[in-house]
């Protein structure tokens, strides 16, 4: 068999592997490469007497699109892009993520033209167009995966697919300018961010299709799923009426039933991360009695620890 054919029939049998077991393919190759490097390093050290260690610098693999081409893509068509950029480029964003001690990367031309340490600066729809303006073509914007991670009022908690089993929840506001809803969503400490039903949020009007809004791609629960970060306004209300309020990022995931969002429970159209919590610093009672959140009142936690104190001191007489 030619070597041009056996390309071809390896083409063919890769067209008709799901992305993860592509991804893994991808990760056994990356090994044997790193193996055979070391190995040819070993040999010619053997037989010249100096190292040869030095390698050539890897390039990023893809080419930006127009605007015009990248606007007329849908969410899908987006969301399968930056999946096979991530994909071909992983080791390039890996070794780039690392030597920038980088949050997010903005690439043209195979180029990083733009990085932050923090999310909390990731590029903005003005800033994505301001590069289309200046450069002609669509950045690509990389997520460093390490910095969205999800480890797996009075509010009822959610029932799972799993017998006697409830997951904290926590009632949210959404608001955009125009308009707002109200989401009960799964309460998660060990999420780092907020992720909310891109079509919930559209159908209600809060978001919409901007030309600078890009999509990246992630895993949770060993499955993959796309997201559109979204500046929008969340407020958070306690039982006597106060409210906390922030603008933040919101990752809106599309396609939201079919993602792995819903696993453990189908009925979650959010899952409220860590990120809203530590910013805004409520009170939160999680009642595992009665299956329950309360976001409590600034008075009311006062008395709380007042009653906790006065039990520990009681308790402690005792045992004198």
């Amino acid at each position: 068999m030619s070597h041009a054919t056996m390309l071809e029939h390896i083409k063919a049998d890769l067209d008709r592997v799901d992305a993860e077991s592509l991804l893994s393919i991808q990760e056994i190759i990356d090994r044997s490469l790193r193996k055979v490097s070391a190995l040819s390093d070993k040999a010619k050290t053997a037989h010249t007497g100096r190292s040869t260690s030095s390698r050539q610098p890897m390039k990023f693999v893809g080419e930006n699109l127009l605007p015009e081409e990248y606007q007329r893509l849908s969410l899908d068509d987006r969301g399968e892009l930056q999946w096979r950029l991530k994909t071909q480029n992983r080791a390039w964003l890996q070794e780039s993520f690392s030597k920038l001690d980088a949050a997010w990367l903005i690439v043209v031309d195979g180029k990083i033209i733009a990085s932050g340490r923090s999310l909390k600066d990731r590029p903005m729809q003005p800033q994505v167009l301001e590069v289309c303006r200046r450069t002609g073509k669509f950045p690509f914007v990389f997520i460093n995966d390490k910095f969205v991670t999800i480890e797996e009022n009075v509010s009822p908690w959610h029932a799972t697919n799993q017998i006697d089993d409830h997951y904290p929840t926590l009632p949210i506001t959404v608001s955009s300018f125009d308009g707002a809803v109200e989401v009960v969503g799964d309460f998660d400490t060990g999420a780092t961010h907020t992720f909310v039903d891109y079509d919930l949020l559209a159908s209600r009007n809060l978001i919409r299709y901007e030309d600078g809004d890009y999509s990246e791609a992630s895993f949770h629960l060993s499955r993959r799923y796309s997201y559109i970060g979204k500046f929008l306004r969340i407020a958070l209300s306690t039982e006597s009426g106060q409210t906390h309020t922030l603008n933040t990022w919101v990752h809106c995931v599309p396609r939201w039933h079919a993602s792995p969002f819903i696993a453990i429970n189908p009925k979650r159209v959010a899952l409220i991360g860590r990120d809203i919590l530590l910013k805004l610093k409520p009170k939160v009672l999680l009642d595992f009695e009665q299956c329950q959140t309360e976001i409590m009142a600034s008075g009311k936690t006062r008395q709380t620890r007042k009653s906790i104190v006065g039990r520990k001191k009681r308790t402690s007489r005792r045992r004198r």
